[in-house]
This record gives structure tokens, sequence and C-alpha cells, in this order.
């Protein structure tokens, strides 16, 4: 029965790894273009952000 127990351990371990392995990451390309648009997403919420008038008592509701 232990012997039974151990085989299926090693077999969901060895399952999840090549799992794991099996799938592909995000390519270069990909990752630098989505580094680009999030920055890109940055700036423009800094700019929308020097647009806005100054708020003179953050967090009172004035």
């Amino acid at each position: 029965m232990k012997k039974l127990v151990g085989l299926v351990f090693v077999i969901t371990l060895l399952n999840l790894v090549l799992s794991g392995c099996a799938s592909p990451g995000p390519n270069p390309e990909q990752a630098s273009r989505e580094a680009e648009q999030q920055r890109e997403a940055e700036r423009q919420q800094a700019e929308f952000r020097k647009g806005l008038p100054p708020v003179t008592n953050p967090g009172r509701g004035q």
C-alpha cells in the first residue's frame, strides 16, 4: 500500500514538473511590447494628472 501511495505521489509530481516545462513563456518581442505599452500608459496618466487643478486640502472633502 505504501508503494502505491508513493508511486501516485511521484507520478503527480512528475506530471506537474513536465506540464510546467511544456508551457511556453512569453517571447521577448511580446514582453518588450507589453513593457512599452505599460510605459506609455504611465506617461499618459502622468500627463493627465498634470492637467488636473491642484487640490488644496486632500482628504478633507472640500
